[in-house]
């Protein structure tokens, strides 16, 4: 595994970590990371797709700008 994809872990487990996440965001970030410790092909796109799910929430900003970070770095690691 490559250090951007740890790093991206890294952030989802900080994120994930915070006192104020909800339970259904902790469980999406648990779904995203489980799928970027696969060894497949499209573990990436898989992620994205997941994360995606989120835009629906009420999510506070600081936890979407967070979010927005680590879809980024992903996106970056697509190309």
């Amino acid at each position: 595994m490559n250090d951007n994809l740890q790093e991206v872990i890294a952030r989802l487990e900080e994120l994930k970590e915070e006192f104020d996440a909800n339970k259904r965001l902790k469980e999406k970030i648990d779904t995203v990371i489980s799928i970027l410790n696969q060894d497949a092909d499209l573990v990436i796109e898989k992620a994205l797709s997941e994360l995606e799910e989120l835009n629906s929430m009420n999510l506070p900003s600081y936890h979407r700008t967070q979010l927005w970070d680590v879809v980024s770095l992903l996106e970056s690691l697509k190309n």
